[in-house]
């Protein structure tokens, strides 16, 4: 009887074991890339607490990251030492460290996660990587200055800003060619895809707008003004509005893509760099570079309701976990 027990009492722990273990692997995460800090703050949004820093190359100067979509690897641009370093999130450790072209500031993933394609902004060219092997596979050469990168909903193309160039690259990702160019206002930087692959938005860092842009030819449908040197952009799932980050003026503006108007403009800290929103659409992270901090923003009620204070040292960017 006693060795019965013995045998319950194990099966319970191991049990225990195991439900505590996929209790965490399914918290919902926040990934931060902090340029002066080197390193990637994790963020527990249950809690709002950070729970892990994991330390990348030393000046690495960190800028844009990616999730694969199974959420199993961060890439991040390491801006300084002209590469991308690979993270395993359940390690937390750097895995891979991959040479790029020069500058390397924003990085995008195929929704299949087989590709990773890095804007190398002094090189003025896009690094593609296969993320099986972890090597650059192809280089294409883009405008000036590229910025901001986004791949399609459908994972057929790639956009790329080109801030000095006042231009969009379109990749076609079949065949790692360049499909055209898109003319759009001055000192184009983020960029995103609606959710069903329908329009296109362009924030303008120097024109103070954003650019609604057709998937079929990139022609502009609208131009929406009212912005202060707007870098970072993103849509919420259900396609109805848009999160725009102010470098200018330490606040995000809610466009209503029904009317395409601004309809709030809700207070970040200092130099918000990058906005991301969670997969059920109710909340919006902002990255605060000079505050180092980041804003949790309720998008039912468009206000903050939490900031998290030292993320890290010039947070720069944000990838959520779901």
């Amino acid at each position: 009887m006693r060795a019965r027990n013995d045998i319950s009492a194990f099966v319970l722990r191991i049990f225990a074991f195991t439900a505590t273990a996929l209790a965490l692997s399914a918290q919902p995460y926040g990934y931060v890339s902090n340029e002066m800090g080197n390193n990637i703050s994790v963020v527990n949004r249950a809690t709002n607490a950070v729970v892990a820093s994991i330390p990348v190359s030393s000046g690495a100067g960190l800028t844009g990251l990616a999730l694969t979509p199974d959420g199993s690897y961060i890439y991040v641009a390491e801006q300084s030492m002209n590469s991308v370093a690979v993270i395993s999130t359940s390690s937390n450790s750097v895995v891979a460290t991959i040479p790029v072209g020069s500058a390397p500031v924003h990085v995008a993933i195929n929704p299949k996660g087989t590709k990773a394609y890095v804007a190398n902004s002094n090189s003025n060219n896009v690094s593609v990587i296969n993320t099986a092997t972890n090597t650059v596979v192809d280089t294409i050469a883009v405008g000036s200055k590229p910025t901001g990168i986004t791949v399609s909903p459908d994972g057929t193309r790639v956009l790329v800003t080109n801030m000095l160039s006042s231009t969009l690259t379109v990749i076609n990702t079949l065949t790692n060619s360049t499909y055209g160019t898109w003319w759009t206002n001055a000192g184009p930087n983020g960029v995103a895809y609606g959710p069903k692959g329908n329009n296109v938005y362009v924030v303008n860092q120097y024109a103070n707008t954003v650019t609604v842009h057709t998937t079929f030819d990139g022609d502009i449908i609208h131009t929406i003004s009212g912005f202060a040197a707007p870098n970072a952009v993103a849509v919420t799932p259900n396609g109805k509005f848009l999160y725009v980050t102010n470098g200018n003026s330490a606040s995000v503006s809610v466009v209503n893509l029904s009317t395409l108007q601004i309809v709030a403009r809700i207070p970040t800290g200092l130099l918000p760099t990058s906005v991301a929103i969670s997969s059920d659409g109710a909340t919006a992270y902002v990255t605060n570079g000079y505050a180092y901090t980041l804003s949790e923003i309720d998008t039912s009620k468009n206000t903050v309701i939490a900031n998290l204070q030292r993320v890290g040292i010039y947070p720069a960017s944000i990838a959520l976990s779901h």
